[in-house]
């Protein structure tokens, strides 16, 4: 069965999203002003407890149309949204991130509804994704997700108008549903760039080179590796110095050239990245890491795991380095890489030439142009800017 595709032209989305966090809001408000009306966000529920204790607010909701899905009566309140918008395109931002949301999307579909999805990688180990430490349940959810997303995507992939993966390895788990790659657009999370008087310090040559870790200080970041890898290259005598923010047990953040800063307030990211040379982000998983976006709208090259999904700006920019997740070793080769004379001022120039790519007004101008080549059935080739 061929699915059917919206109108470009006052096309009609309808957003169902577990979370409505700043990663998707503008984003989607400049999508909306380019479609000439509302989206309607349908969200699972509001911010979770654990994201505010990393320091998460809500966005501001007041201006656009939204509904929470109510804890009873789901069922029947989400079939009403799906009868009230019977031709408008609806995109689902995951399978599983709100339990509820893979029936709907069944329910959409069996009623002839345009559909879509938006997703991030599964997790296909058994870190704790909020958590410091893993617990058992962990273990299995990791080795029972794959088998659970091959089926479910596979019940709904064939009726999907498109999909819009979030990382190339969402792009594989995409794909491994049995999706055409003709409906496959690869996307990510965009945030606006935070404007300052001064320019980003440049690092020189007698300078330590002055890396920053900005996240929550938990097993999947992955911050015993950078640890690990700083302690050793000053072992060395290599001039580095590192500086750490993010909530959790900073007990185990000390050392020669290392400490820790205390918690950066909700939407002072970029103000606070700007004043180092690097940005690390050593994850074990994440399903994109929009600190990556952060760094490279100030100018700051990042060095990256390849378990990151915002791996792929690197790749694209140039403005940075990527090394193997879990591995000091690796973290250690790209450290020294990134510290040969003039590299780290070229990363710097690409960081700077590559941030208009990664607007949400840009990011919204390029979803638009796949939803109305969608509409005219043309498919579409085109490779999204953020990947190679």
């Amino acid at each position: 069965m061929r699915p059917k595709a919206a109108t470009s032209q006052g096309m009609q989305i309808v957003l169902w999203v577990s979370v409505l966090t700043d990663h998707q809001i503008h984003t989607f408000r400049a999508l909306q002003e380019l479609l000439g009306q509302p989206i309607h966000f349908v969200i699972g529920r509001k911010m979770l407890e654990e994201r505010k204790a990393q320091g998460w607010c809500e966005p501001k909701m007041e201006d656009i149309s939204i509904e929470f899905l109510p804890k009873l009566d789901w069922w029947r309140a989400g079939h009403r949204v799906l009868k009230r918008y019977p031709q408008g395109l609806h995109m689902f931002c995951g399978l599983w991130a709100d339990r509820r949301f893979f029936p709907l999307l069944f329910k959409a579909q069996l009623g002839g509804i345009s559909t879509a999805l938006m997703m991030e990688p599964f997790a296909e180990h058994s870190q704790s994704y909020f958590g410091e430490h893993a617990a058992p349940t962990d273990a299995i959810k990791s080795r029972l997700r794959p088998l659970a997303y091959w089926v479910a995507g596979h019940l709904v992939a064939r009726r999907l108008v498109a999909a819009f993966p979030i990382s190339n390895q969402a792009i594989v788990q995409v794909k491994a549903m049995g999706l055409p790659a003709k409906r496959i657009f690869p996307f990510g999370y965009f945030v606006p760039r935070n404007f300052a008087n001064s320019p980003a310090t440049v690092s020189h040559a007698t300078d330590p080179l002055r890396l920053v870790f900005v996240g929550s200080l938990i097993a999947r970041k992955g911050l015993t590796t950078l640890l690990e890898a700083v302690k050793r290259l000053r072992n060395e005598d290599v001039d580095i110095l590192l500086d750490v923010y993010g909530p959790g047990n900073a007990s185990t953040v000390a050392g020669p050239g290392i400490d820790y800063r205390g918690i950066i307030p909700f939407g002072s990211t970029q103000n606070v990245i700007r004043s180092y040379d690097l940005l690390v982000l050593p994850s074990l998983h994440d399903g994109w890491g929009v600190v990556v976006n952060e760094a490279l709208m100030q100018g700051v090259p990042v060095l990256v795991s390849n378990a990151c999904g915002a791996k792929t700006l690197i790749e694209v920019s140039g403005a940075g380095n990527i090394f193997e997740a879990g591995s000091a070793d690796d973290l250690m080769r790209a450290l020294r890489e990134l510290s040969q004379p003039g590299r780290l001022s070229d990363c710097q120039r690409n960081a700077r030439a590559y941030r208009s790519f990664l607007t949400p007004a840009f990011a919204a101008q390029q979803l638009h142009n796949y939803l109305a080549n969608l509409a005219g059935n043309l498919g579409s080739e085109k490779l999204s800017p953020w990947y190679l």
